[in-house]
């Protein structure tokens, strides 16, 4: 973590976005059935998304933090992917309705023409949910959460949503009557592509992917280079499990160490390697004899 006020900054994000998600809820709940505005609804219902998202992003929170037990010696740390894979197909199946509600309104040609305090709702959405959106997606950086940073491009979703909200309100006080049911089609797609890649990439971690970053394997293999006495590397694993990364190391030894020396070595080997990792470590090492020629 780079530093420690981001600690307590990630503990705010919850209640942070459940009383920003309330607050639209409200604001574009009520200037969208006032102001005629079909964009802005879908877009309030987008809101409801966000606030059980947020709810479902503090349990597993909660949950991915619990000590390892007996019956769970690995830890609760993929309780996160499972976390960001159920809030998202909740999105999914709010961006059909969505997707579906806005085509609708286009093909019965219903005149949908707004008036100009929907346009101050979702000009209010898009400031409040790009502040969230940067405080969730640095605070879920900076803890390695994978939950979080699902929760912070929520937000920036309902962003993009509320400025194609915004475009469709001004179109249709324009003439164009078909702009606001668009703009509810635009909020729809734009929530299904996220939810695509979303839950892509929690299911590609819960099937133990190795980490992305190109660099951690080397900075690995850079670091069990400066501990002595290890003959070479065997090889190397890595996972992500939730907010922190999990190692196994097999090294070669030479076959006439003692016990002792070869316990030596593994602690060396784990604190070489979590000293050079930036996100928390769990490390394991295995040692293999081999017969060493000088």
């Amino acid at each position: 973590m780079k530093y420690a006020a981001c600690e307590k900054c990630a503990r705010s994000v919850g209640m942070v976005n459940v009383v920003g998600n309330i607050s639209m809820i409200l604001i574009k709940g009520y200037m969208g059935v006032v102001g005629g505005s079909k964009g802005l609804i879908a877009d309030a219902i987008h809101s409801c998304a966000d606030l059980l998202a947020t709810v479902v992003m503090i349990i597993g929170l909660k949950i991915s933090g619990r000590e390892k037990d007996d019956d769970y010696p690995y830890g609760y740390g993929k309780a996160e992917y499972l976390v960001a894979i159920v809030i998202y197909l909740f999105l999914f199946v709010i961006a059909l309705y969505i997707l579906y509600d806005g085509a609708m309104a286009i093909i019965e040609g219903r005149q949908v023409v707004p008036c100009m305090s929907a346009a101050w709702g979702a000009i209010f959405s898009i400031a409040i949910n790009e502040l969230m959106f940067r405080q969730s997606v640095c605070a879920g950086t900076q803890i390695n959460s994978p939950s979080m940073v699902a929760k912070a491009w929520e937000s920036r979703s309902d962003v993009l949503s509320s400025i194609a909200v915004l475009i469709g309100i001004i179109g249709a006080k324009m003439g164009f009557h078909f702009m606001d049911p668009l703009a509810a089609i635009a909020v729809g797609i734009i929530i299904i592509k996220i939810c695509i890649e979303m839950v892509k990439d929690a299911t590609l971690n819960l099937m133990d992917r190795m980490p992305e970053e190109e660099d951690v394997m080397e900075q690995v293999r850079g670091a069990l280079a400066r501990v002595k006495d290890i003959a070479g590397i065997k090889d190397i694993h890595a996972r992500e499990v939730g907010p922190s990364l999990e190692f196994e190391v097999w090294l070669n030894v030479q076959e006439h160490i003692t016990v002792s020396h070869g316990e030596r070595i593994k602690r060396e080997a784990k604190k070489a390697i979590k000293k050079v990792m930036e996100k928390e470590s769990f490390v394991r090492v295995r040692l293999f004899p081999v017969e060493v020629v000088l």
